[in-house]
C-alpha cells in the first residue's frame, strides 16, 4: 500500500491507496470528531469511558500534549489513534504513547493501523520525542505481532498505578 500526502487541505492527510485506488484518508481530528469516533472507542474500552473522556480528547486533538489520528473511508470512521507528549527522565527528553488505538474489525489487514502509528510517530518526532511507548495487554498476541512487525520492541519494565 501506499501513501500520497495531500498537503492542500486544512488538516495534512494521507491517502492510503491500493491497487484499485484509494482505501482511506488519515488525518488529524479536531474535537469536533468526538461523536463520530465515540462507537470505536466505546468497543476499545467496553463502554468504560468516564466523564471526562470527551474533555481529554479534545485537549489531546490538535493540540501541544498529543495528537489524534483518525482513518476514514466515505465519512465513516475506520480507525483512532490517541497519543501523548511528555517529558521522560529515563530517556532524557521527551517521549510519545500511544494511549489508544483500534480499527475496526471490518477493516483491519488493511494496512490502517499501520499508517495511523507512522503518522503519529511522525508527528511525534515533529514535536521532539526521542521514542514512541505503546502498552498493550500481554495476552494479546495480534496486538504484539503486530507492534513487533512495525519495530516496537517490548521494555523490559512493569508499569504500576496508584489511582489517587
Amino acid at each position: 500500500m501506499d501513501i500520497e500526502v495531500n498537503l492542500q487541505s486544512q488538516h495534512r492527510e494521507a491517502i492510503c491507496m491500493s491497487k484499485t485506488g484509494p482505501t482511506h484518508v488519515v488525518r488529524d481530528a479536531t474535537s469536533e470528531d468526538f461523536d463520530r469516533c465515540f462507537p470505536l472507542l466505546d468497543q476499545l474500552y467496553h463502554g468504560d469511558i468516564g466523564s471526562n473522556f470527551r474533555e481529554v480528547f479534545s485537549k489531546l486533538a490538535g493540540g501541544q500534549e498529543g495528537s489524534v489520528i483518525v482513518a476514514e473511508q466515505h465519512g465513516k470512521t475506520l480507525g483512532i489513534l490517541i497519543g501523548s507528549y511528555h517529558l521522560d527522565i529515563d530517556w532524557e527528553g521527551k517521549v510519545a504513547k500511544i494511549q489508544a488505538l483500534i480499527v475496526d474489525e471490518k477493516h483491519r489487514e488493511q494496512g490502517t493501523g499501520r499508517t495511523l502509528v507512522q503518522r503519529f510517530a511522525e508527528k511525534a518526532k515533529q514535536a521532539g520525542c526521542h521514542v514512541v511507548g505503546s502498552r498493550i495487554n500481554r495476552e494479546n498476541r495480534v496486538a504484539r505481532l503486530f507492534h513487533e512487525e512495525l519495530g516496537f520492541w517490548q521494555a523490559e519494565t512493569f508499569e504500576y498505578i496508584l489511582e489517587l
